[in-house]
Formats: C-alpha cells, structure tokens, sequence
C-alpha cells in the first residue's frame, strides 16, 4: 500500500491550494490544514496517549459537509478538555470563523481521506522517517515554501535542521531550542539520537502562540509529545520559561537553536535588570537581539556542554558593545567553531549566516584556536532564487568540524591573538582564502600567504594616505535651487570615469564641505555592494562646480603625492591580490559594506615614487590603446553594416542619428 502516498503530497497540495484559493490567504492555511492532518492521524492511530472521543472521531466528523467547520471545533475542544497537555494548541485556530466551511469539507473528503493515516499499513510505520510521516512532512513543507519570508520566520530549511544536530552529536542528554518555531531542530536532534540507538530528552520556548500550537502539531506527528518533548509559551530573554525547581535556569547538555535575525525589540530594557547573570560578557546593542540569544545560550549549558546556533553575519563582526562581547566570548575560550553557510537559504531572504558553535568543553588541543570553515559555496539550487546544501555538503561540513580538518580554502584553525589582531572578527573569509576572484585581467587564483610572507618591502594603505566615508546629506541639503556642490553617487562612476551628465546639486555649508570636497588625484573606492568601482578624480572632474562624494563610496587620498601616485594605489587595488582583500573585508547581511577602517588596513607594496609613476603609467597607456582600439574595431564594424546595406539597395531608406 505504500506506493499509494508515496510522490503524493506535492499534487495534493496543489488542490488544497486552489480549493482554498479566496477563502483564506496563503499564509493562513498551514493554520487550517496542520488540525485537520493531525487530528486524523490520532484517530487512525492508536499508538499515542491523547485520549480520543468516540462521538468526535475523524471517521463521523466527515461523513458529510453539514456544518463541517463547526463540527471540527467541537472536537478539537473536547480533544483539548480530555488532555490537558493541549490545552490551546487546537482551539488557537477558529474553524468556526471560516464562512464557506464548505470548502474544508471538500479537502478533508476529496485529499485527506483518499489515503489512510494509519502507520501500520505501510512498508515503513515508523514515526521517525516512515511512509505517514515523510507524506505529512512534505505536504506542509509544500506550502511553508510557499508562504516567502511568512514560512521562513517559524521554520528552519531542512539542511540547516539536517546539519546542526549532526553538528550537536549529542545521542543522550538534554537538548533545548531557545526559539524553537516548528520545532524543526528538536524533530531532527531526536531523529539523530534515535537512529544512532540513543535517546534524548527535548525542551523548547517559542514566543508566537499559534507557531506554538503548529509546533506542538509537529511533534505529535512524529510522536514525540508530551513525552519525549517539552515547549513552553513566552519570550525567552524577557520571560524564560525553563526553569528548574529552585526558580533558575534550566542547564542542558545541547543547544540547537536559529533565533529570528536582526531583532530591534529584543528586550534591551529588560536585559539591564535581569537576575538570571545571562550578561555577564556586557549587554547586546539595542538595534540586534542577535547576541542576546548566543549570551542566554551561554548561561543555558551545562559546564560541557555545547550549542549550535545560526546568527546573521553581522553577529560575526559589528562593533561597539557586541566587538567587545565576541572579544570575551573568545578569550573565555567558548567558541569552537565557526561555519560561513551559502547565501539564499532561508525562504524569503537572501541573508548570509553563519553556524556558531559554542563548546564549554573545548579540547585541549583547540584551547586558544577555533576552527573556521567556509561553506560559502556548498550548496545546489532549490529553486531560481533559493539555495539548498546537498547531502554532500552537508557530509563534508561535518566530517570538517569533526575531525578539526585544515582544508586549503576551505577549513583552517586559527589561533586566537591572529583573531585578536583582525579586532575580533570571525567572518571566515577573513581567515580563508578565496580560492578565485575576478580582476582586470580575469579570474584569478589568489595565494594570500605568499604576497604577506614575501621579502617585497610593504606600507599599509592607512599610513601613506587618510580613508574616509562620504556624505550622507540632510533632506534641506539635498535641495538643487541654490546647489554649491555635486554629489557623486554610485550610478555617476561608470568605466572607472565620472560621468558628469546626471550629477545631481546639493546645497552645503562651507565648513560642512570641507570634508567632503574631492581634489584632483583622489581615489573614490564604492563601498556598498559586491562588484567594487573605482576611479583617480581628475583635474576636469572638478573644473565646472566642486565635487563632494556621497557615503556609498570611500575616499583614498595620498597624504603626500610627491611619494605616493594615487594610480599606482588604483592599480594595486585592482590588482587579483588587491581585489581578494577587498573581497574578503567586505561585510553585511543583505548589502554588503566595506569599512574605512579594514581599506586603510591592507598592505601595498612599498615601490619608490618612479616606480609607481612607471607602473600607473603603463596601465594608463594600457587603458588608453585599450579605448582607441575599442572604438576602431567599433567604427569598422558599423561601417561593415552600412556597406552591407548600401549592397541590400537599401541604404537611402533610412538616416544615422547620432
């Protein structure tokens, strides 16, 4: 009978999907479907502890479509009254409110009771990957792809709740998911305990009362609650709800978690009076509760224990008070590992994480070191604009962390006085080399270690010459009528010029510009965005009305010319070597950023003023043969068409327009 579900799901939820299209929105029907499937699986199932009425069975709910919503209603409340362990975890959703209960009927009649919920009936009747639950997991999963940044918010993608138990490796014990969502960690983490002859005990706290109750759903599909699993209802930093039986945190042996990212009201009020000690390492920024999570994970673990955490990249790097959290996190020896995850993989955002591993129990031999690993790159494609980790990947990651494994490019230990060195920041690109970037003359295979360890005498970039953030002009200053200056822009650089045409007026104080004015023979480097432009502002630039340059860009200008030629700094920085660096101090979620600080830290080779004029005026030369023949090739090639037409007898029928 197995073969009748199986590859099923997907077309039933296509028909679900149009028989409630206009009744209830895309993102409300997981609250409608996610009832109905579990209520039917505990009435065609005996193997679980909820106490069932007879008179409300599935079986008598469906016999006909008479006021079918209110029927459901009525036995989810008894379901609720007969086990207090889902007191409002069925009731949370009103089928009473849908008008055309009708239509809740047709599924239920027309999908659901085409195929039999009862495990034992299939080739495989386990609850952990057999055929029942592998079909109710892949038709909700059906619609939480399609519900955008909506599905994504409660629900981790599989590879991620696939990697990060393997990652945790813990088959006994206690596991906890600080923002548990669906449920989706703690599913996995008991699957991978179970399929490796152990058993764990699983504990969660999620804030969202009905991704709560779709939660509870979850477990009760894979037969896991209430025994095996636990989730409480609240805000984890402002109300943890897991405490143990003195009023204190409850300590696990394992933390799997994916908090929400970017959270501005995360609790920072809360977090100056808390009695729990969870911000002994300094208190998070107030714009990202990111840090907040990692520090209540942290006071969560028992004195060996270890967490998995995914946090946005910002987590990686950001400054202020979170730079001086990361700096104690990894002088106290808590981080192991951290892992750069590919981009696109959560529904409806394309922003990068990372997997942050938090060991209390580090091995000797990685105190003062942590494993870096760069992931960035292994994935397959899901969808047009969705990335997935394949098996393979995923495999590889773990066999990486492991093992502690020193990939080239891939995975290196680092000590931690390098981290020190490079303020604390654990971006893995930062640590690793990109094993190819894109330059003037092509991709290019770069190798770090031999420009750094090399004899060629080196200047940092910040000594010879000041780097500096553009202008962020007020709306009063943005005003054309009266303009004293132009702002350059990102659209206005094009092909390594500055494109006067299109250059738009602001009106600026003298003192407010003197910081802001451009001279001949400074560098503008954008700095926003992944594909970096860059040009020498010349005397020409500068001729009509002075320039000033907007934030998007950074401003390199020698501080003294006569030893240092601004288009040698341009050629080196276009340079493959140039471009890696450039690459990899880049920073950001959803746009990526280059710090002025990072710019004035790379290293140029140290050449005598002659040799850099020789050097900026090759490739200046380069460039201008490049143009001329540009336009040569450019201006036979059109004069081939017109010869071609003036042939066709055409030639008279038309006019050049220049």
């Amino acid at each position: 009978m197995r073969k009748m579900l199986v590859n099923e799901a997907e077309k039933d939820a296509w028909v679900i999907g149009d028989s409630w299209r206009g009744i209830m929105q895309i993102t409300e029907i997981r609250n409608y479907l996610h009832p109905m499937l579990t209520y039917k699986l505990l009435c065609e199932n005996t193997n679980h502890s909820f106490n069932i009425s007879k008179s409300h069975s599935w079986e008598k709910i469906t016999s006909n479509g008479i006021d079918f919503g209110k029927k459901l209603q009525k036995a989810f409340q008894q379901l609720e009254n007969l086990n207090d362990s889902l007191k409002d975890v069925f009731t949370i959703f009103n089928f009473d409110s849908i008008e055309d209960d009708l239509s809740l009927f047709k599924v239920a009649d027309s999908v659901l009771n085409r195929h039999s919920f009862s495990r034992d009936l299939y080739d495989d009747p386990s609850s952990l990957i057999g055929t029942v639950t592998k079909y109710l997991e892949d038709l909700l999963e059906a619609f939480i792809s399609r519900e955008g940044a909506y599905g994504g918010e409660s629900s981790s993608p599989r590879s991620i709740t696939t990697l990060l138990p393997r990652l945790l490796d813990k088959t006994s014990g206690t596991i906890c998911d600080h923002a548990s969502g669906l449920n989706g960690f703690l599913i996995e983490a008991n699957k991978y305990a179970r399929l490796n002859k152990g058993e764990v005990e699983l504990y969660g706290q999620e804030i969202n009362p009905q991704t709560r109750a779709l939660g509870i759903m979850n477990l009760i599909i894979h037969e896991m609650y209430p025994e095996v699993a636990d989730v409480k209802l609240g805000n984890t930093i402002t109300n943890p709800q897991l405490k143990d039986d003195d009023g204190q945190l409850m300590k696990f042996d394992g933390i799997l978690s994916s908090p929400p990212f970017a959270l501005s009201n995360w609790g920072y009020e809360e977090a100056e009076k808390d009695v729990y000690g969870r911000f002994r390492y300094g208190l998070p920024s107030r714009s990202y509760g990111d840090m907040a999570f990692v520090l209540h994970s942290i006071s969560t673990l028992k004195e060996d224990g270890k967490a998995v955490i995914v946090v946005p990249n910002g987590v990686l790097f950001r400054g202020a008070s979170e730079g001086k959290i990361r700096a104690s996190l990894i002088q106290e020896n808590l981080i192991e590992a951290v892992i750069g995850l590919p981009a696109n993989l959560f529904i409806g955002t394309g922003i990068p994480v990372a997997v942050l591993v938090i060991n209390k129990n580090k091995l000797n031999a990685m105190k003062d070191r942590i494993l870096f690993i760069n992931a960035e790159d292994s994935y397959g494609k899901a969808m047009r604009n969705q990335n997935v980790m394949r098996e393979s990947d995923i495999i590889d990651i773990v066999d990486a962390y492991q093992n502690y494994k020193q990939i080239e490019g891939y995975s290196r230990i680092v000590p931690i006085n390098e981290i020190a060195d490079n303020d604390w920041n654990l971006n893995p690109m930062r640590y690793l080399e990109r094993a190819e970037v894109s330059s003037k003359i092509g991709n290019a295979n770069i190798n770090r270690k031999k420009y750094e360890q090399s004899e060629l005498p080196k200047v940092l970039l910040g000594e010879i010459a000041d780097v500096e953030r553009g202008i962020n002009p007020s709306k009063e200053e943005s005003e054309e009528s009266e303009a004293t200056h132009y702002l350059v822009n990102l659209v206005n650089v094009q092909n390594d010029r500055i494109i006067a045409e299109g250059l738009k007026g602001i009106t600026l104080s003298p003192r407010r510009a003197r910081d802001y004015e451009l001279e001949a023979g400074d560098i503008l480097l954008s700095s926003r965005g992944t594909m970096p432009k860059m040009t020498v502002v010349t005397p020409e630039d500068i001729q009509e009305k002075p320039l000033v340059f907007s934030q998007n860009f950074l401003r390199i200008r020698a501080s003294d010319r006569t030893k240092f030629e601004p288009h040698f700094i341009k050629a080196f920085l276009e340079s493959p070597i140039g471009q890696y660096y450039l690459q990899a101090y880049q920073r950001g979620t959803t746009v990526t950023v280059l710090s002025h600080k990072d710019v004035a830290s790379i290293k140029l080779p140290k050449l005598t003023v002659d040799q850099q004029r020789e050097v900026a005026q090759m490739l200046l030369q380069a460039d201008e043969l490049y143009q001329k023949a540009m336009e040569e090739a450019k201006t036979k090639h059109e004069q081939s068409y017109s010869d071609s037409y003036h042939l066709m007898g055409i030639s008279d029928t038309y006019s050049k327009v220049d």
